[in-house]
């Protein structure tokens, strides 16, 4: 835990310092789709939306330093099957989440006020709230095997996910103007899973708009 506290401060003080120097700030905003796996837990997807900003400091030979601060929420509605029995289990979740990417970015002009680009480096979630419903249609016998009960929790404070999500992703986009699009991946890199019990990974996908402000 001590490991990834000093990486959450190194990447807040490296977006400060682009920030304060930064060439370029971009308003982002956009479709945002985490997947979390594990082999014990199964697939669960998230629809969600990302709102945001970019900032941009330039280097040399058309490549600069991206970092930001992102904001997302999803909603997840999963359900598990049981094949034996056809019973099932319901799960409806909330996830609340800040995202600090810090990006190698390299831009290639091909014509008065257009260029496409492509970008590569880490990115770190940092959960906030994930309230998750659970409703189960189980029989006795079941209940008594998996343990599940119905009720409501929050992942992180029952102590069931953790909140840092370290992340290594790649994409590319357009940009006209002060308009751009862009899309990308980033995989995830360490187990979520706090009960010990699994080891759950998650990536995400994105697809977003922006707006170059400066």
């Amino acid at each position: 835990m001590k490991l990834k506290k000093i990486i959450l401060l190194s990447f807040l003080g490296t977006l400060g310092i682009l920030n304060a120097s930064a060439q370029k700030i971009t308003l982002e905003g956009g479709y945002f789709n985490p997947k979390r796996i594990g082999p014990s837990t199964g697939e669960t997807y998230f629809d969600a939306i990302r709102i945001g900003a970019l900032a941009e400091y330039d280097l040399k030979y058309n490549f600069g330093i991206q970092s930001g601060l992102f904001y997302n929420i999803g909603y997840s509605n999963k359900t598990q099957r049981y094949a034996v029995s056809g019973d099932s289990v319901v799960y409806n979740t909330w996830s609340h989440a800040l995202e600090i990417p810090v990006r190698v970015v390299y831009n290639l002009p091909l014509f008065k006020d257009f260029k496409i680009f492509g970008f590569a480096g880490p990115n770190i979630q940092v959960g906030l709230i994930q309230n998750q419903k659970v409703d189960v249609g189980l029989s006795n016998e079941l209940v008594n095997m998996t343990g599940l009960q119905s009720g409501n929790y929050e992942l992180y404070g029952d102590k069931k996910l953790n909140r840092i999500n370290l992340q290594l992703g790649a994409g590319g986009g357009v940009q006209w103007r002060k308009y751009s699009v862009k899309a990308g991946y980033d995989w995830g890199l360490n187990n979520l899973d706090k009960t010990k019990t699994d080891k759950v990974r998650q990536g995400n996908w994105y697809v977003t708009l922006g707006y170059q402000i400066k």
